[in-house]
């Protein structure tokens, strides 16, 4: 059981569950539990049952999937404020179809999927509301097949930088990197080492600098121009809204 205040404060301000009575948050509450894992802990691995769902208070984590070689892709980097693997419970699926696992510290709560499913049936709001954030998810998964069937591993580096870059100069921005370059690699479906080749021509090529676990944008037309892409201003101007990001959940 969760009593602490502002953790009841932060579920009740997410979507999934800002529609809920007070009474009913409590009631999820009683069964829910707060986790804390160190780097590189696994919460979950691929085939588990699927029982319950996930809010990530702090820190970050990846979703990935092993296939028969033994080889891990990640699915999805999931950051503070997000939930996941909630998508499981409205189609019945038994098995965790992934492994988490921490990149950092992460303070997590684990809700109960049956009794979150209970309180949509008496609540219409609340169904609207998960309604709303599946569709969000269905696009963003539609961009994400787009993006990494269509683009090569320059452009798909390119896209990340674009969108993620916060301007601080005229032409120039810079990204921080929250989670470890393997982890981005796997991510924008690139293999470690032409991932580290990529990082190494853009550099001797002037386009950025690398700096601790920032990537310094030394001139973004440049950049752009690099892979035939047209300079879009709006694109940098909007890079610090993260939901633009093409993410796949579960």
């Amino acid at each position: 059981m969760i009593t602490e205040p502002y953790i009841h404060r932060v579920v009740h301000q997410h979507h999934l569950f800002s529609n809920l009575a007070e009474s009913e948050l409590s009631m999820l509450m009683s069964n829910a539990a707060l986790i804390n894992l160190k780097a590189h802990e696994n919460l979950f691995f691929q085939g588990e049952p699927a029982k319950r769902f996930y809010l990530l208070l702090h820190g970050n984590l990846q979703l990935y999937r092993t296939n028969p070689q033994g080889q891990d892709k990640v699915i999805d980097v999931v950051r503070e404020g997000h939930t996941f693997a909630e998508a499981l419970m409205f189609n019945k699926q038994s098995m965790y179809p992934v492994s988490a696992q921490t990149v950092s510290e992460c303070q997590l709560i684990s809700f109960d999927c049956e009794k979150y499913l209970h309180m949509l049936k008496h609540n219409t709001e609340a169904c609207m509301a998960v309604m709303a954030n599946m569709s969000m998810r269905l696009r963003k998964n539609i961009n994400e097949v787009e993006v990494l069937s269509l683009q090569n591993a320059q452009s798909r580096l390119l896209l990340f930088l674009m969108h993620h870059m916060k301007p601080t100069a005229e032409n120039q921005g810079q990204v921080y990197l929250d989670i470890p370059k393997r982890v981005l690699a796997s991510r924008l479906s690139i293999q470690p080492e032409t991932f580290s080749r990529l990082i190494k021509k853009m550099t001797n090529n002037d386009l950025i600098e690398e700096s601790g676990h920032d990537i310094i944008i030394k001139d973004v037309r440049k950049l752009y121009a690099s892979v035939n892409v047209p300079f879009d201003p709006l694109v940098s101007a909007d890079s610090n809204d993260k939901q633009s990001i093409p993410i796949i959940n579960m």
